[in-house]
């Protein structure tokens, strides 16, 4: 069942935006509603509505802390009906009204720059497909990131299309956890990383059957600021020196809120985070 609850939570965080409703995420899985909020709970230790509000208004956070987008908009985009519904659901989670969020957090000038110098570009991708796999652990607790073996477990189905595969993972909560947004307080589980593999665009997957654990993810051609760094421990230095960057360019693209990505190059790591224009 927990397999089950891990692609509800992981439809809850892809529909943030729309007004769909737990019989609609009932219908998604193939069980009632009943059952869905009773081992959702179980599985969570919160509601799916809860749970919901949670990631929304994390996202919230990140925009308001990392775009210019109006507050109305931003609103929106997290599922909210109107500014005023959402200013007060943001309040009573961050004891801040979002437009002074925005004002402490919207420059990143309170990040420490970090002692390396790390180079940001933007670039275009092409559309890709990536496999990946949820796992509830923050990507430091995970052994063996970077190798194919760990990236592919429970995929011998895959073994003759994957000798052109990257290994990645995507983080959903790096950035709420940059602009200290993320609610560790709550009896949930923290951090989510999604192991995986960027399949070459050649590969062609779509007749084989992807174990219960895995699910198959179009990445469409979009703009991304990649920042190139030696070590998984450097992530964190890569990513501050990246929203810096940012924060401090003038251009027309800003972060979309999605998860960002790393992936493991030949001879480095690969930051990437998703940008809209």
């Amino acid at each position: 069942m927990f397999n089950a609850m891990s692609r509800a939570e992981i439809w809850l965080q892809d529909t943030l935006d729309q007004s769909l409703s737990i019989e609609d995420l009932a219908n998604h899985l193939g069980y009632s509603a009943s059952q869905v909020r009773r081992q959702f709970r179980h599985c969570f230790n919160t509601s799916p509505n809860a749970y919901r509000e949670q990631r929304r208004l994390e996202r919230a956070a990140v925009l308001l802390s990392l775009t210019p987008q109006n507050i109305a908009h931003i609103a929106i985009r997290c599922g909210y009906a109107n500014h005023s519904s959402f200013s007060r659901a943001f309040q009573r989670r961050y004891q801040l009204t979002p437009r002074h969020y925005r004002q402490a957090l919207s420059d990143m000038r309170h990040l420490t720059p970090p002692r390396k110098q790390f180079t940001t570009t933007i670039e275009k991708s092409r559309p890709r497909q990536a496999i990946f796999m949820r796992v509830y652990k923050a990507p430091d607790a995970i052994k063996g990131l970077g190798n194919t073996s760990c990236h592919s477990s429970h995929l011998a189905c895959f073994e003759a299309h994957l000798s052109c595969a990257t290994p990645t993972v995507a983080l959903p909560d790096l950035l709420a956890d940059k602009v200290e947004a993320l609610d560790t307080q709550a009896n949930t589980h923290t951090f989510r990383t999604d192991i995986g593999l960027y399949l070459d665009p050649s590969a062609n997957t779509e007749s084989l059957a992807l174990p219960v654990d895995y699910r198959r993810v179009e990445i469409p051609s979009q703009h991304y600021a990649k920042t190139r760094f030696d070590g998984f421990d450097e992530l964190s230095d890569a990513l501050t020196a990246t929203l810096r960057q940012l924060a401090n360019q003038t251009h027309r693209f800003y972060v979309s809120g999605e998860a960002p990505r790393v992936l493991w190059q030949s001879d480095h790591l690969e930051l990437r985070i998703p940008l809209l224009g």
